[in-house]
């Protein structure tokens, strides 16, 4: 089971990233059921974590204009298992979106502090 908190109006859970030649790295994500890909992450970030860039993807935008956005592999430990998955770079904040959690139970206290936790099914 992975553990997070409410804070701000955001459900938020830390993911670690295991890195080439870095220590391990733990990033607060955004639970963004909008969302339906992987993650998200800063250009910047991605860049100081040294990703390994996959491709680039068409996103489409709410002004229904089509922008390029670079795809970068993250490995990160996702309930208690290492796993690689795709991480667009993009935003402002990280995003976790519903890919992450396929098979799993999403479970959010809606209160400042209130507790979320992912666990599998």
């Amino acid at each position: 089971m992975m553990t997070g908190a409410v804070s701000g109006r955001h459900a938020l859970l830390p993911l670690t990233f295991r890195l080439r030649n870095q220590q391990e790295l733990t990033i607060e994500f955004i639970v963004d059921t909008g969302y339906t890909d992987y993650l998200t992450l800063p250009a910047d970030a991605v860049i100081a974590m040294g990703l390994r860039y996959l491709h680039d993807t068409p996103a489409d935008l709410a002004d229904d204009s089509t922008i390029q956005i670079a795809v970068y592999l993250a490995t990160i430990v996702w309930n208690g298992m290492e796993m690689d998955v795709p991480a667009l770079a993009t935003g402002r904040r990280p995003l976790l979106g519903t890919a992450m959690l396929e098979a799993c139970e999403l479970l959010i206290q809606f209160a400042e502090g209130g507790l979320v936790t992912v666990d599998r099914l």
